[in-house]
């Protein structure tokens, strides 16, 4: 019978020493020994460890690079709380300054005529913003944002002139080429005399995407000389949309182009209008490229709700509307 040993089991520590002592190596640091497999592919060896060593330069600029990030973040704060104090000190003081200039609201218009109260108040809304962007303008240093800044005012000096204008007198004549299919671009002839004599700032449009407004001041026509008409010209829902920034407006003699940019319909092309504006009327279907069904669906149910109390509308409506959930072609769209 076997004699049970008293010696105590050998530990893996122990045995991980055994094992290097008898190859010859001996553990340094975290190096773990090379395993040869070749030698003996019976025998289960321990896996080599690979460490990635870093210079003493490296480690200094990383360990500086954390300083950084750490002084940056604790700075942080407080030196957004130094600008916000120098931003408001310089607005204060170029307020007082803005105060200190004395400046007299006349309850007047253009002419000379006394304005309503409801316009007067109007225009002093309109003063009080002009001079809120004159006190951020002088506080401004970048270039840029002082570009925009001058922009805001001078479209805000533009809408004090407007509501300082009491009486504007309508331009209902005009040729246009709004018929002319395939062209890009709507050519609005208005016949006033003298407008390509007048500085340029008393001519001015806006545009939107389906609307324009046009200004025109101090316009001086031979029927009745020695009096000064201020002109305006606002179309709204025009029956197609426009590219408002590809939009402009021209003044050359006796007469004043307005150019609007048409938007390119994906399957027509640029299309003709039948009219200016639609008015009160129905706007032709504009087709819709991301939408299943180029946007009919949606269409047919704007016209649904719009023609409520017409039930034989509806009912034509909604049948349409059937079609185009079936996906049955629809008369009168192609």
């Amino acid at each position: 019978m076997d004699q049970e040993s008293d010696e105590e089991p050998e530990t893996a520590l122990e045995a991980l020493r055994r094992w290097t002592l008898e190859h010859g190596t001996a553990l340094k640091g975290l190096q773990a020994p090379a395993c040869n497999f070749e030698d003996d592919e019976d025998r289960i060896h321990p896996l080599a460890l690979e460490f990635e060593r870093i210079s003493d330069e490296e480690a200094t600029d990383a360990t500086r690079m954390d300083d950084m990030t750490s002084m940056e973040a604790l700075a942080s704060p407080g030196l957004h709380m130094a600008t916000s104090s120098e931003v408001d000190m310089a607005y204060q003081r170029a307020k007082k300054e803005f105060e200190a200039t004395p400046h007299v609201l006349e309850a007047v218009d253009l002419d000379g005529w006394t304005l309503e109260t409801s316009q007067l108040q109007l225009v002093e809304e309109t003063e009080e913003d002009i001079k809120e962007l004159k006190i951020l303008l002088s506080c401004c240093q970048h270039e840029k944002n002082r570009q925009r800044l001058r922009q805001a005012i001078s479209e805000f000096q533009v809408q004090l002139r407007s509501r300082r204008t009491w009486g504007w007198f309508p331009l209902e004549r005009f040729q246009w080429s709004g018929f002319e299919y395939e062209k890009p671009l709507i050519t609005l002839d208005f016949h006033v005399p003298g407008v390509g004599s007048l500085p340029p700032e008393d001519v001015h449009c806006d545009f939107g995407v389906d609307w324009f407004d046009l200004k025109v001041w101090n316009v001086e026509w031979p029927q009745d000389p020695g009096v000064k008409y201020h002109h305006r010209v606002k179309k709204t829902r025009l029956m197609r949309d426009i590219v408002p920034c590809d939009c402009s407006v021209e003044a050359q003699g006796d007469h004043l182009y307005v150019k609007l940019q048409k938007i390119k319909d994906p399957r027509h092309g640029y299309c003709a209008w039948s009219d200016l504006s639609a008015g009160r009327g129905r706007k032709p279907f504009k087709y819709q490229e991301d939408a299943q069904d180029g946007g009919l669906m949606d269409f047919l149910e704007g016209e649904y709700e719009k023609y409520e109390g017409y039930d034989g509308f509806r009912r034509d409506v909604g049948q349409a509307m059937e079609q185009v959930h079936r996906h049955q072609p629809v008369r009168g769209f192609d």
